[in-house]
């Protein structure tokens, strides 16, 4: 529900530099006059700690406030100063019992910022939404805040009520795999999850092992985006396990993940089951034309989708497996226009094809006889069809078979 235009107070965009108490101070009268506040916009000036302390001593007199838009409030300001800002505005924030909704994300505040804010993280047991997008958190900044959020569900349950906190996002913040044991076990520990949104974070397949495994308790889980970070196959095949537990995911975001031909087609495969979804996104992952078979096949539950990114996986745009894909959402009345762009994508070459073929065919080779002299199998054997042109065989076949059923 949008809050009442009477119940906001905002500066956004204004690009104000307040430094000094004297230069917040016109802006604190308008404040002030605000009888009923529910919401503040901040978002876009530039606040000093003298000035941030003078707006605390202001909020202390406004309990009802609901959300703080504070991201992009401290531009060109040393580190030390916006920690004290920080812990000022925060320790004001905590005791605001109405409060569901605190978005500090474009502050480039790094670790120092994450302890200045990590008290209110912890005590604050009705928050319901945290924006820490783009906060130069790295390793320690983002254990640290993981760390508070696991002694709110703490604090939650000394109360006897469950978490309120049901959307983290946190993205651009370098967590990389060092702070994914702590942010998995927060996610693990809070169960209420449902939005999450980890984007370009540096985490491997290790950590995304670990943050998918932490996210398979939270099964209201609407939307998971943790785009451009790195699954290969090990990411994706715990992503996979996890798809089951989230009954309700409507939006899946994994583009530029590195999912790998297995991978990817592993965690396609497992999309199956998620009738819910309406936005997936799995662009540049390398997906090949096995893996875009098995997306047809998967599309036959998704009656719901509206949203569909392939663009850059390794298949080519006017396959018979592309065709098969749209010949799947014709199947549930979905436009194909939900597809998005298929201009970059990606072919094999011969050489991949080859080395491709000669990795899945090692083991069998280890088994058999030495090879016999090649000049004679040259002369003896004509050369059989290539996994590729076999492939492109049967998609004719099933593409002709799901157009005859169409029509």
């Amino acid at each position: 529900m949008a809050t009442p235009a009477d119940r906001i107070y905002s500066l956004e965009g204004r690009g104000l530099k307040l430094t000094t108490a004297e230069d917040i101070e016109p802006y604190l009268e308008e404040l002030r006059n605000v009888e009923i506040l529910e919401e503040l916009r901040l978002n876009g000036n530039t606040i000093g700690a003298e000035a941030a302390q003078a707006l605390a001593s202001v909020l202390k007199t406004k309990p009802t406030l609901k959300i703080a838009t504070l991201h992009d409030i401290f531009t060109s300001r040393l580190k030390d100063e916006v920690k004290q800002s920080v812990i000022a505005i925060c320790g004001v924030l905590v005791d605001f019992p109405n409060l569901i909704e605190l978005n500090l994300s474009d502050n480039a505040f790094g670790p120092l910022g994450a302890e200045a804010m990590s008290e209110f993280l912890s005590k604050h047991t009705g928050l319901q939404v945290l924006k820490l997008n783009n906060n130069g958190l790295g390793i320690h900044g983002g254990t640290t805040i993981a760390s508070a959020l696991i002694k709110c569900q703490a604090e939650c349950e000394k109360q006897g009520k469950e978490p309120a906190l049901h959307t983290i996002v946190c993205g651009r913040n370098r967590l990389e795999n060092g702070a994914a044991p702590a942010f998995a076990n927060a996610f693990a520990a809070l169960k209420s999850l449902r939005e999450v949104r980890m984007p370009q974070n540096g985490i491997r397949p290790e950590g995304i092992a670990e943050l998918v495994n932490g996210l398979a308790s939270n099964t209201k889980l609407a939307i998971l985006d943790l785009q451009d970070n790195t699954f290969t196959h090990s990411g994706s095949a715990a992503l996979a396990s996890a798809l089951p537990s989230w009954s309700a995911l409507e939006h899946l975001n994994v583009g530029d993940c590195l999912l790998g031909p297995t991978g990817g087609r592993l965690v396609i495969e497992a999309l199956e089951d998620r009738s819910t979804l309406k936005v997936v996104n799995l662009q540049y992952n390398e997906i090949e034309q096995d893996g875009a078979i098995a997306l047809a096949k998967s599309l036959k539950t998704l009656k719901l989708l509206e949203s569909l990114e392939l663009n850059g996986n390794r298949f080519d745009a006017e396959s018979n497996a592309v065709e098969l894909i749209k010949a799947a959402l014709s199947e549930n009345d979905i436009d194909d226009d939900i597809i998005g762009s298929l201009s970059d994508m990606e072919e094999i070459t011969d050489n991949e094809e080859e080395e491709e073929s000669e990795s899945e065919q090692s083991e069998e080779e280890e088994e058999e006889e030495e090879v016999k002299d090649t000049s004679a199998i040259d002369e003896d054997i004509t050369r059989p069809k290539t996994a590729s042109e076999t492939l492109e065989d049967d998609l004719a076949d099933l593409v002709s078979q799901m157009k005859k059923q169409l029509n």
